[in-house]
Formats: C-alpha cells, sequence, structure tokens
C-alpha cells in the first residue's frame, strides 16, 4: 500500500511538471508569435525649462520602453501617439526619435526631445502619450487603473509630460523636500538652482548625493547672508532651511 502511494505521488508530481513546462513553452510560443511593448515605467513626468539657461532651447527626457518575448536579430519598429486630448503639440512642444527597437534589444530609453517654446513662460502643456499597435508589436500588459486623464495611476500603455517654462513647485515637495529644505518658495527654490546646479527634482537619489546637496546649499545660504543679509522670499520671509 505504501509502495502504491509512492508511486502515485511520483506520478502526480511528473503530471505537474511537464504541464507547468508545458504552459512555460506556450507562454514563450505566444510572445513569440505575438511580440508585445510596453513602458517599462508608468510615469507622470513635471519638466521645466525655468531651471536651465536661457540658451537651452531644447532639452531630452527618455522613457523606458521594454519588450514581450524574444528578440529579434533585425530591428523592429513600434508606434507611440499623442493624443487629441493633449495641449502639448507633437512637432512643436515635443518630438521623438526613432520610434525603433534593435535587432537583439529587450529595452531601450527612448529619447524625447522637448522645445522652449514662447507661451510656456505662463502656461503649463501636455502630452499623453499611448503606445498603438504596429506591424511588429501588439499592446503589452497593464498594470492599474488604464486611462490618460490628469488624475489616478497611469498603467503600462500610457505615459504623460507636463512641460513649462515656470518655476514651479515640485510635486513631491510635500512628501520629500520639504523635510530638507522647509516650506516651498519660489525665492527659495531658486536659490537651491543656483547653488546646487541641480535640475532634476523627481527624487533625491543617492544618500550621498543628498547629504552634500543639503550642505552645500546651508553654506550658500550662510554665505550669502553674511556678504547680503537675510535672503527674503516672496512672500516676505526670511529664507531658512531646517
Amino acid at each position: 500500500m505504501n509502495l502504491f502511494n509512492s508511486y502515485t505521488r511520483i506520478i502526480a508530481t511528473l503530471a505537474i511538471g511537464l504541464s507547468l513546462a508545458g504552459c512555460s513553452k506556450n507562454d514563450r510560443l505566444m510572445y513569440e508569435e505575438d511580440p508585445r511593448i510596453y513602458f517599462y515605467t508608468s510615469a507622470v513626468v513635471d519638466y521645466t525649462f525655468a531651471v536651465r539657461p536661457a540658451s537651452y532651447t531644447v532639452d531630452t527626457l527618455y522613457m523606458p520602453i521594454r519588450i514581450m518575448g524574444s528578440a529579434q536579430n533585425r530591428d523592429r519598429t513600434f508606434n507611440l501617439k499623442v493624443e487629441d486630448s493633449s495641449t502639448a503639440k507633437l512637432g512643436y512642444h515635443i518630438t521623438f526619435a526613432p520610434l525603433v527597437i534593435p535587432a537583439n534589444t529587450y529595452q531601450i530609453s527612448l529619447p524625447v526631445y522637448l522645445h522652449r517654446k514662447p507661451g510656456l513662460k505662463d502656461s503649463i502643456v501636455t502630452a499623453h502619450i499611448s503606445i498603438v499597435e504596429s506591424a511588429d508589436f501588439k499592446l503589452g500588459y497593464i498594470n492599474g487603473v488604464t486611462g490618460t486623464g490628469t488624475t489616478g495611476v497611469l498603467d503600462r500603455l500610457h505615459y504623460r509630460i507636463n512641460i513649462t517654462d515656470q518655476l514651479t513647485k515640485p510635486a513631491n515637495w510635500e512628501t520629500v523636500w520639504v523635510n530638507y529644505f522647509g516650506v516651498f518658495s519660489k525665492v527659495k527654490f531658486q536659490f537651491l538652482i543656483q547653488v546646487t546646479g541641480r535640475t532634476s527634482w523627481t527624487s533625491t537619489g543617492l544618500p550621498q548625493d543628498l547629504n552634500f546637496m543639503i550642505q552645500t546649499a546651508k553654506y550658500a545660504l550662510y554665505n550669502y547672508e553674511l556678504a547680503n543679509g537675510p535672503l527674503i522670499d516672496e512672500f516676505g520671509n526670511r529664507v531658512v532651511f531646517p
């Protein structure tokens, strides 16, 4: 009886293993026959030219794009669409590098060129970007709430870029930067940009880089006050760091 049970367990285990192997093989075959593409990370990017010198007329962002299925020994093309709901105009505010997945490649960082235009001094324009099917790729998987609206979670098929030339408060100031630099003001933010040289405020970066930036800002403010007295912001408050 025990021997029979042992044989039964062995046969069941082999059957399950073969079944899983078959599923894995079928999945690979499906994606080889039906390759797909998606944004590696879902994102909303806030970009301002105000942190750049006046000589900057074009800047570059990079969108992470990945395929599902096997790499191939030829270049393949994919399609992106700037939705009609966008206020940013393709070819005027935003342009893309060639939409190509090179041979033997699974992932790329696609250059997206943002153009500094006069109207951005007093407005924010938004590009709602969607992946659409091409001859080489179908749509990849969705992870989260679908949609291209200005609120909620975006999925892996949509990307949003907000572009301006105004000095705007970073979206993560109240959750991240307030802990290091205190209450936001445009005067304070402009001072931070000038003394640290930092142009991207979407993340803090490495801890050692953050610590260096904090010390640089505090030392620069100390020297400014020695030479000029307190730095006063647009609200009439003295600029201080915690």
